[in-house]
């Protein structure tokens, strides 16, 4: 039993939340795990999109209380029980939402589009985390970016492993550098997995360059999938997983997408024993 982090100290898209979608749909169809994928972001529904179809609009409902939600629903159901400590693990399942039975649950975001009451209700997530973590074989975590919030400090601090997640840019690779060097603390070696997000292999900044700029000698990649970056905006990426297989044809684009997420899946396998945290 382990918790994920999924965080990047760049505030510019990594590929970040549609790299831990991919990898809870992935494990969960492939593994015998028992996955929860947990949306910790303020206000972006794209970990929902996913798998769901959103609405676009705040209902009546959230207009007359300023943009807040319905405490009785989703997140905000579960923190308020966490609140009143009455959270266990078996009552986290009533507040997610089913992927696929018994292997991939998700917590879609909180609703509200207030800072205040977002930081407010995130205070609560160490403990919901912790909770879920006794019945699910993997929490999956999709963090705010950067250390500007103590939230983030803290949910960081309390994950087994910290999937740290950047594109191929030259500046993310330099923040990467420096919050290794400047955030030991936090960012600490043994518990990083460093994951080059939305790869193209054609790029100068490929996975071999990367590596050896950041000092990373086994650097982890998922490669750009077009069919998935499609899906991941019409609630479709469960299909990419159920119909693509691993095959041997290195021209099969889909294949070597899923394989570039299955060594991912290998590399945090890998790490949770390092860790002696065995799932």
């Amino acid at each position: 039993m382990a918790i994920i982090g999924f965080w990047s100290g760049s505030d510019k898209p990594t590929g970040q939340t549609l790299s831990a979608a991919a990898l809870a749909t992935y494990m969960a169809v492939e593994h015998n795990y028992r996955i929860l994928l947990v949306d910790a972001t303020f206000n972006d529904d794209t970990l929902g999109r996913c798998f769901w179809k959103m609405s676009d609009k705040l209902s009546t409902a959230q207009k007359l209380n300023k943009g807040k939600m319905d405490i009785s629903s989703g997140a905000e159901g579960l923190v308020s029980a966490v609140a009143s400590n009455k959270a266990t693990p078996e009552i986290i399942t009533n507040f997610t939402r089913v992927v696929f039975k018994n292997r991939l649950d998700v917590l879609t975001g909180l609703k509200t589009v207030i800072p205040e009451e977002f930081t407010k209700s995130l205070m609560l997530y160490k403990d919901l985390v912790k909770t879920a973590d006794k019945y699910y074989d993997l929490v999956f975590v999709d963090l705010e970016k950067t250390l500007k919030k103590e939230t983030t400090k803290v949910l960081l601090e309390n994950s087994h492993v910290i999937v740290y997640t950047f594109s191929q840019n030259l500046k993310q690779a330099n923040t990467y550098i420096s919050d290794m060097a400047n955030h030991s603390d936090i960012l600490k070696a043994d518990k990083v997995i460093p994951l080059l997000c939305n790869a193209d292999e054609d790029s100068k900044y490929n996975v071999k360059n990367y590596a050896r700029y950041i000092h990373e000698r086994d650097l982890d990649q998922i490669l750009h999938n077009t069919q998935f970056m499609e899906a991941a905006c019409e609630a479709g990426i469960t299909n990419i997983f159920l119909k693509t297989k691993l095959s041997s044809n290195s021209n099969d684009k889909n294949s070597l997408f899923v394989k570039s997420i299955s060594e991912m899946a290998k590399s945090i396998d890998y790490r949770l024993e390092e860790l002696k945290y065995k799932v």
